[in-house]
């Protein structure tokens, strides 16, 4: 079954509720935070922890697939294309009928997150994230049993669309059992890999999953981009909030200047990964180095776009250049401290209560 394209080009967005309470320059580390250190340093926008395999962004967003087989220490899955086919059927009824138990994650997905949502419960969040490998990667990440990735075979494409759209609303809903605002974030990061000419899908074709699979999951929605992706596209989706790596890749979006205004003008929010998730550059910056490094850039996308600078700051989340599962507990930890402490001297400095128009 092929799913209807959207035809809306630039979606109006919900503000997400955490902006009643004055949600610039808050720090917002990617996963991979230890929950001990969520305490002090993440507070009420905290992520689940997600640091182990079966926790991880592609294992909650591939387990139980239609003839999958998952390799989580390669991040990988190989799909059996005749065991899928014979479940296509079901599962496009299911979509079709909004049926989430039809991607109901396996036992061991199930366990790890009901642990992860009482430590979250227990560390008094008021704003419960949680990160999937978004379609885009998994159609290019995940491959079948010929080796091609399912992002050249269009039933499959189409499968996984579904699975995604089933699989997230699913999470979203046992977010919506803890106090709080849910926030299911989709991490894309090979969506940059769409501007190449040996990618199977173009930039038409991946912001289409995009639009189709945001747009079936109700807000609070997120999107983890990595690399220089294209902005004019990224920021016409339906997300609430969009990550980027803005560490090393800022000035892509000082080039979408005016792309990046009308986003901010329909209510959307930026997390800017200003703290590097590298651990060899962390280990070369602190807060002082990495604060200068955020008003130089926001300087420049201000005068770039004509956007009032105190906009822009009223509209960012501080967070990590990409996600710190990969780091040892406390360099994990340490980063979120820095997003802390980063956070701290911006809205010390520059955040205002209210709004400014551009």
């Amino acid at each position: 079954m092929v799913m209807q394209a959207s035809t809306t080009s630039s979606p109006a967005l919900t503000e997400p509720g955490f902006r009643d309470d004055t949600p610039g320059c808050l720090p917002v580390p990617r996963v991979g935070v230890p929950v001990h250190a969520n305490v002090t340093v993440q507070g009420r926008l905290a992520a689940l922890a997600q640091r182990n395999g079966a926790e991880q962004p592609f294992a909650l967003a591939m387990a139980g697939f239609p003839g999958g087989t998952l390799e989580l220490k390669q991040a990988r899955a190989v799909i059996d294309h005749q065991a899928a086919e014979a479940s296509l059927a079901r599962l496009a009824l299911a979509y079709l009928n909004h049926e989430e138990a039809g991607a109901v994650p396996p036992p061991e997905q199930t366990r790890v997150i009901a642990e992860a949502l009482r430590q979250f419960e227990q560390i008094g969040g008021a704003c419960a994230r949680l990160e999937l490998t978004g379609p885009v990667s998994l159609a290019l990440q995940v491959v079948d049993d010929h080796e091609r990735p399912l992002a050249y075979d269009l039933p499959l494409r189409e499968a996984l669309c579904q699975h995604t759209i089933l699989r997230a609303n699913w999470y979203f809903n046992q977010l919506k059992g803890v106090p709080g605002l849910p926030m299911v974030c989709f991490d894309e990061p090979f969506l940059d890999a769409l501007s190449s000419p040996l990618c199977p899908l173009d930039w038409e074709a991946g912001t289409d999953m995009l639009m189709r699979t945001l747009g079936e999951l109700p807000p609070t929605r997120a999107l983890c981009v990595a690399g220089v992706p294209n902005w004019a596209a990224v920021l016409a989706l339906p997300a609430e909030v969009v990550f980027f790596d803005a560490y090393e890749h800022s000035a892509g979006l000082i080039q979408a200047a005016s792309a990046v205004a009308g986003y901010l003008d329909r209510g959307g929010m930026l997390g800017w990964g200003i703290v590097p998730h590298d651990e060899h550059a962390l280990g070369h910056e602190n807060a002082a180095t990495l604060v200068q490094r955020f008003e130089l850039t926001v300087a420049y996308l201000s005068a770039a776009g004509g956007i009032n600078a105190n906009k822009i700051y009223a509209s960012a989340l501080i967070s990590t250049s990409g996600r710190l599962c990969h780091l040892p507990s406390d360099r994990a930890a340490y980063a979120a401290q820095l997003c802390a402490e980063v956070a701290t001297k911006l809205r010390s400095v520059h955040f205002l209560e209210a709004t400014t128009s551009t």
